[in-house]
């Protein structure tokens, strides 16, 4: 069976078009990616605004329309920290259903940690036993642990979502680039004052996962691959000594010198990309992780294996 899910963020919305098999056989056909900023303002304001849901109907109407042109005969759409944490929920969930005919499930940050999980470990056949899970978002950062290939929030054995995520953070923090020391210290202490409430058992014997987003950008970027072409398996790990040497100069650089590192993955991103590594690099420091390994997949491909798995055989 075809199916499309889309994955509705902060800063994204993307989408993925897979084959899928009863029993959770996941095969990714087709994949986009479009920058909707439905978060745009929402730390300030607790409201979704009026031109973030046009920007958001337009890319559904665009992605519901590449779903039939693929044969998908289910689209789903998950959406997450945007539109879970403000007080419009209500209007935006109405707006969308009325305005493209979509359901507008938006996901609890208990829901949004598995798919997340869930997608992230699928794509690494070989990881067996617990690992961690990193997802760096616009609106939030999600930190999972549990055995690898779990699919449900029951299975973990820890989530917690810590309320900084790439478009927050930089909204807050770094609204000029490159941002004043005081700022690049603010946003420091932001995060890990997030990380000792929250307290996530991270350890340097777990395997630590980036899924998908802003580490993965970041591998591709450190690896020299831009968005056409396929990371090695020595490419997808991002050892800490690299993260904190971009995380340098990032946060040295204009929104245009952060665009032009490579237009084609900065498109959408060259302003927020600063603080998501800033977000990696400082868990990573004070977790003591060593070394992120970068998984291509992320809550969309989750939507798909939970699709799949609940499908009757």
């Amino acid at each position: 069976m075809r199916i499309a899910t889309i994955d509705v963020g902060t800063n994204t919305a993307l989408l993925l078009i897979a084959e899928v098999a009863p029993g959770g056989r996941v095969t990714p056909l087709h994949e986009e990616r479009r920058f909707v900023r439905l978060g745009e303002g929402v730390d300030a304001t607790g409201r979704v605004s009026v031109p973030a849901m046009a920007r958001l109907r337009e890319a559904l109407l665009d992605y519901r329309a590449t779903a039939g042109r693929w044969g998908a005969e289910r689209v789903l759409v998950g959406a997450t920290s945007a539109s879970r944490d403000v007080r419009n929920r209500a209007e935006l969930i109405d707006f969308v259903r009325r305005e493209t005919g979509l359901d507008y499930e938006v996901l609890t940050g208990e829901e949004e940690a598995a798919l997340s999980f869930a997608g992230a470990t699928a794509a690494l056949p070989d990881l067996h036993g617990p690992c961690a899970v990193i997802d760096i978002g616009g609106g939030s950062t999600e930190l999972v642990l549990g055995p690898a290939g779990a699919t449900v929030a029951e299975a973990l054995a820890y989530r917690c979502s810590l309320a900084v995520g790439a478009v927050r953070l930089a909204e807050r923090h770094l609204d000029v680039q490159p941002p004043p020391p005081e700022s690049v210290v603010a946003a420091e202490r932001t995060v890990e004052e997030a990380l000792a409430a929250a307290a996530p058992p991270l350890t340097a014997d777990v395997p630590f996962i980036g899924a998908a987003g802003t580490v993965l950008v970041l591998a591709r970027l450190h690896a020299g691959v831009s968005v056409r072409g396929d990371l090695s398996a020595e490419q997808a790990l991002l050892p800490y000594a690299a993260v904190r040497t971009w995380r340098e100069r990032l946060l040295r650089m204009t929104c245009a010198e952060v665009l032009a590192l490579d237009p084609a993955l900065m498109q959408g991103r060259a302003d927020v990309f600063p603080a998501g590594v800033l977000i990696l690099e400082t868990v990573m420091r004070v977790a003591g992780v060593p070394i992120c390994r970068v998984s291509p997949w992320g809550v969309r491909h989750g939507l798909a294996l939970r699709w799949a798995r609940a499908w009757p055989r």
